[in-house]
């Protein structure tokens, strides 16, 4: 399955499978846009996850709104995390 960040306010996207690599991450974010603020991981999931309990949000790099987190697996602190917005 994949992970997408999807903002509604400007239909800004990004999407990658969860267990891809930082380094296969850190490529598409530079080759699709500037999603350079997510945190740190070694997946595409970590660097979610990191960025939710950090942040409280990841925000899109466009217009600045905080973003969707779409994926059936996600973490369950993930999903908790996201219900409270």
């Amino acid at each position: 399955m994949r992970i997408e960040l999807y903002c509604s306010n400007c239909s800004c996207r990004f999407a990658a499978p969860p267990d891809a690599s930082a380094d296969e991450i850190h490529q598409q974010m530079f080759a699709d846009g500037p999603w350079y603020a997510l945190g740190d991981g070694n997946t595409f999931e970590d660097m979610i996850f990191s960025s939710l309990t950090e942040r409280g949000a990841i925000c899109c790099p466009d217009c600045g709104d905080p973003v969707a987190v779409s994926e059936e697996s996600l973490s369950q602190l993930a999903m908790e995390m996201l219900a409270g917005f």
